[in-house]
């Protein structure tokens, strides 16, 4: 079950695929995918698990199957790393949907050739995306932003701690809510999590198997 929020009035929804969806955009949000980071690690001669991005493409693909969607905004890191042949495998998969316009707000881990943009006709890179209701998407947060706006942002891959009645404590990815600001958490299955700890004026809103509680 997603769970409703209102941002300058503007109905957004937190979905338990750790993603984000605007109705009135028929716009999905996920941030963080470090798409080809086993791959990259596999390079350097480190031991991790065979690459399976075909697994996480198609989490993608279903959930632009599950929600009415005209527009998927990656919000920064949607590539660990420089050039190889994920990157291919993830243009020639977003092409299957030319009627879906892919936008990437740019991130710290987002370092391929200026060239390699300058050629693709799938995915459109933008520092920043800002909405009319005043809701700005960014990978990390926009300094200085007026009083009457809202930023979305990732880059820290939010976690928190839940702890339940038989002294078992769970660490769940989730979004979190401070100040005009809105982080959201690792879309990608390899990412990791920073463990947020709540505080007066903020919320937290967990991923709690298919539904997001706040915690």
């Amino acid at each position: 079950m997603a769970k409703k929020l209102t941002l300058n009035n503007l109905e957004i929804f937190l979905l338990p695929q750790k993603a984000v969806y605007i109705p009135h955009y028929a716009m999905l949000i996920v941030s963080d995918w470090h798409l080809g980071k086993l791959t990259h690690f596999r390079k350097e001669g480190l031991f991790v698990p065979p690459p399976q991005i075909r697994h996480e493409l198609d989490m993608l693909g279903e959930l632009m199957q599950e929600v009415p969607t005209k527009k998927v905004v990656f919000l920064g890191d949607l590539f660990h790393s420089d050039w190889n042949a994920d990157w291919t495998e993830l243009i020639s998969y977003l092409s299957n949907f030319p009627h879906i316009d892919f936008v990437l707000t740019k991130g710290n881990h987002d370092i391929l050739p200026d060239d390699i943009w300058q050629k693709s006709t799938v995915i459109r890179q933008k520092d920043k995306l800002i909405l009319a209701e005043g809701l700005v998407l960014s990978h990390e947060p926009v300094a200085d932003l007026p009083e009457h706006m809202f930023n979305l942002v990732g880059h820290i891959h939010p976690g928190c701690v839940i702890e339940t009645k038989g002294r078992q404590s769970f660490r769940l990815p989730c979004f979190y809510l401070k100040n005009k600001q809105l982080t959201l958490p690792a879309f990608g299955k390899y990412t990791g999590l920073r463990i947020i700890s709540k505080e007066v004026d903020t919320q937290i809103f967990a991923i709690v198997n298919d539904a997001v509680i706040e915690a």
